[in-house]
């Protein structure tokens, strides 16, 4: 699954795949701490706001590679997370919640 991830980002030149690289292993570090059964939605949505606020502070590394953190680079981490929660059985996490505290 993780090979997946963020393969939109990958194939456009906008972002930097150094920088994709980086926030996808936000991203797997986020769905290791949620690969536990015993999680409640509470916790899950704890785990991705702080994955965020990792995510946020990339915001200057964008703009310094004259790219960002934009609605559509929101969307592919969005689908990213989503796709991390719902393959441990997390069906009624809610997509936007996962990044409501998105800075861009």
């Amino acid at each position: 699954m993780f090979e997946n991830l963020l393969l939109p980002m990958f194939d456009d030149a906008y972002y930097p795949d150094i920088l994709v690289a980086e926030v996808k292993q936000h991203i797997q570090q986020f769905a290791k701490k949620v690969g536990r059964t015993d999680l409640s939605e509470s916790e899950i949505y704890r785990f991705a706001h702080q994955t965020m606020i990792e995510i946020n502070e990339m915001k200057p590394q964008f703009e310094d590679l004259d790219s960002s953190l934009d609605d559509t680079a929101a969307d592919y981490i969005a689908e990213a997370m989503m796709m991390v929660v719902q393959d441990v059985g997390h069906l009624e996490i809610e997509m936007e919640e996962l990044i409501a505290n998105r800075e861009w």
